[in-house]
């Protein structure tokens, strides 16, 4: 009986880790569960031991405790949160602390290269490279820095697959993008410092959807490794087209209401302000926004069939009114 391949995943308890683990317990006579969790006596963290995951506890600051973790993996998938330090710490210091974390993950990586045939890493697009430097968006190029990092080790970069995901559904359950309901008008407004064309790839329910994308990757590694990046998305669409998803599947009206930049992150402060960062460059690179020097591969590519997963629709069903 041919030995089962051990992935290891960062972030089990997470959107993105979660969803891998999702997709990968499907396939168990293939793979085999590595979760890793900060807190494996978590809640969460205990579920994924009743349905047979090995769950272990280790820190993204504690190169030590990742290697021991990824001790004998056939694959890794490696995420990071900018969002989390952000809430403690200026932009600055939170994009700062997340490439180190990713640094951490991929030096952790280095030290079992003798059984590791796939490393995963999820990152974004270099905003920066896309747009000769006029947009920089620390939470992207936190990530972009590993990327770069990644780059310089060779034999990592030989089993690396770049990870892209796309605009989450759940990102309208944020403060400032959450749709507000206006008694007078009998409708919900979402007010956002861009216009409501701009283009967004969603990805729709990340937790459902993105380890389609995953297990897709770890099937054909001949194809999707050696420094590729994949795409992870359901739809090209609109800012405005997926608040009137929104709005469909929950029976209500909903307008769009763009304003200028200055009342946006007076309204909702820092968190917006970043976020608005990322979506100006959207809408100014258009359909620059997702590029890549070595090309991408979206779903048509690696085979995802997008019938099997969650609609865009469907998504939004999944929010709360």
């Amino acid at each position: 009986m041919e030995q089962r391949k051990l992935v290891t995943v960062i972030g089990a308890t997470g959107m993105q880790g979660g969803s891998v683990i999702k997709h990968l317990l499907d396939h168990t006579s293939e793979y085999s569960i590595r979760a890793v969790t900060r807190n494996h006596c978590s809640t969460a963290a205990k579920n994924l031991i009743t349905r047979g995951v090995e769950v272990v506890q280790a820190d993204l600051w504690d190169i030590n405790s990742l290697i021991e973790v990824f001790r004998g993996s056939y694959a890794i998938f490696g995420v990071t949160n900018f969002w989390k330090i952000f809430e403690h710490a200026s932009k600055e210091v939170a994009a700062a602390q997340e490439t180190e974390q990713g640094k951490n993950i991929v030096d952790a990586a280095t030290t079992t290269l003798g059984t590791l045939q796939q490393f995963i890493w999820s990152t974004l697009a270099d905003t920066a490279s896309i747009s000769d430097g006029d947009y920089i968006v620390p939470h992207y190029q936190s990530k972009v820095a590993v990327n770069h990092y990644i780059e310089s080790k060779p034999e990592l970069f030989a089993k690396t697959t770049f990870l892209w995901c796309s605009y989450y559904a759940a990102n309208l359950t944020r403060a400032c993008l959450e749709p507000v309901y206006i008694p007078t008008a009998d409708k919900y407004i979402q007010i956002q410092g861009v216009p409501e064309d701009t283009p967004m790839a969603f990805i729709g329910d990340t937790a459902e959807n993105l380890g389609a994308f995953v297990k897709a990757i770890l099937d054909q590694p001949g194809k999707t490794g050696k420094g590729k990046t994949v795409f992870a998305y359901i739809e090209r669409t609109t800012l405005g087209e997926i608040l009137q998803s929104w709005a469909r599947v929950h029976g209500v009206k909903a307008q769009y209401v763009q304003v200028s930049k200055e009342t946006y992150c007076a309204l909702f402060g820092r968190q917006a302000k970043e976020m608005d960062l990322g979506m100006t460059f959207w809408d100014h690179a258009r359909n620059k926004d997702w590029t890549a020097t070595n090309g991408i591969m979206t779903y048509r590519a690696i085979g995802v069939d997008l019938s099997r997963l969650l609609g865009p629709e469907q998504s939004m069903a999944m929010l709360p009114l």
